[in-house]
């Protein structure tokens, strides 16, 4: 049995499967007020009202991080349980409310709390539920449509950093999150509930009787032996969660510590940020290759590859202090962050089936997020030990080339699998 599929081309996707990607795409773009790349533009005029240290200000983000991925753990299979549309809206209302926490924020307390409801709804929540649905709703398209709906990621990559530096010098940093609630409210709630209000699996379509058009072969679900606690007992889940959890936390450790990068290299800010359409406009292009890739010839086969072009960004920022090194490390960056959202978001689908797909992610997404916070945490701990990111940086190169050896020599293992569960 051949595990290359045909790809379909995008002409056969209909209106609806558009809007519903277009949904994914916006909930990951909202998402941005949780991730991290959207905090550490606030970092100095935290850690300078607070008085932290770098390492300080990364425990109390890692204290944060964890208990969201915690929580996540325990309550993501509400996107087995309840639809992609009023989950998506509650998620968007807990994030809204929690920017606006962030901008009154004055003692410590209340700034774990407000970062433990960012990550927990921003990063957590608002991309699991898009990806969920992008997982369970497509099965041809699965990959091209986790890459258009990650592109939210993107176009916040693109255009936030810099406008959030520049708008925390013209309006204030705390002016700046009441604006991220104010768009919230008034733009992504309306929008995102407007692409949702006709999914495969809601009313409308079966008062229809209609099926979805992409969805598994005459409406099978795969993997129903796969809950969530046959997959705890699974081995090889760990070992694809071990990898899983290398880019969030190299990349968070890069953008959340941007202030001590710049400042140890001889940078500022503003040339460092400028260089993030750069970064955004590879991540696209690579993403769109990786879905056709992933519906050609599955995630599990992309695995050994996702990581390399991290630890070439690591190599580059360990080893050159001159600015050009700083598009070089974004184009790496994006090469693997372009990847890794299509590879991943496909893999639990194809290794563990779509029965239980939301309950399977939120595991993943729960270790994504713990590595998410480890990684400034213990980074931030060694550079107030004096070890500084560029020195950090060989042995991040090292993990990453360690990882997808790991992921090389797991392909028959991983071939086998997919095989079962197609034939099951």
């Amino acid at each position: 049995m051949s595990l290359i599929s045909p790809s379909p081309p995008l002409r056969d996707l209909n209106r609806r499967q558009v809007q519903w990607i277009g949904a994914g795409f916006m909930m990951t773009f909202a998402s941005m007020g949780g991730q991290t790349i959207f905090i550490a533009q606030f970092n100095t005029e935290i850690r300078s009202f607070f008085n932290l240290t770098d390492g300080q200000f990364g425990q109390l983000y890692m204290l944060a991080t964890l208990a969201s991925a915690i929580l996540i753990s325990i309550v993501g299979n509400l996107a087995d349980r309840i639809g992609p549309r009023l989950l998506g809206i509650i998620c968007l209302v807990g994030l809204a409310v929690m920017t606006l926490i962030m901008s009154q924020v004055g003692n410590l307390v209340v700034l774990v709390f407000a970062l433990f409801g960012l990550r927990f709804f921003g990063q957590g929540m608002l991309p699991h539920v898009a990806q969920t649905a992008m997982a369970r709703w497509f099965n041809r398209f699965r990959g091209r449509a986790l890459a258009f709906s990650q592109m939210g990621y993107t176009l916040g990559e693109a255009i936030l950093p810099f406008s959030v530096t520049v708008g925390i010098l013209a309006i204030g940093w705390r002016n700046v999150w009441i604006a991220a609630a104010a768009i919230l409210i008034v733009v992504f709630i309306p929008i995102i509930t407007f692409l949702l209000r006709d999914p495969p699996d809601g009313k409308r379509a079966k008062a229809r009787g209609e099926v979805n058009p992409d969805g598994e072969e005459e409406g099978k679900v795969t993997g129903e032996f796969w809950t969530r606690a046959n997959v705890l007992k699974d081995p090889l889940f760990y070992l694809l969660v071990f990898g899983a959890m290398t880019l969030p936390a190299l990349a968070t450790i890069y953008f959340f510590h941007q202030a001590h990068l710049v400042e140890i290299k001889g940078w500022s800010v503003l040339t460092y940020t400028a260089w993030l359409p750069l970064m955004s406009a590879t991540n696209v292009t690579m993403a769109l290759v990786t879905g056709f890739l992933v519906d050609r010839f599955g995630a599990f086969r992309l695995l050994p590859f996702f990581l390399v072009p991290m630890g070439i960004a690591s190599l580059v920022m360990a080893s050159f202090n001159a600015q050009w090194a700083i598009p070089l490390f974004f184009i790496f960056v994006a090469f693997s962050g372009g990847m890794a959202p299509s590879v991943a978001g496909a893999l639990w689908a194809e290794i563990y089936g779509t029965a239980h797909i939301g309950g399977i992610r939120a595991l993943a997404i729960a270790g994504m997020v713990f590595a998410s916070a480890a990684g400034p945490g213990i980074s931030g701990m060694l550079i107030d030990a004096n070890i500084n990111l560029a020195q950090q940086s060989w042995g991040n190169a090292i993990y990453c080339f360690a990882i997808s050896a790991l992921y090389l020599a797991l392909q028959p293992k991983l071939a086998a699998r997919r095989a079962e569960l197609a034939a099951s």
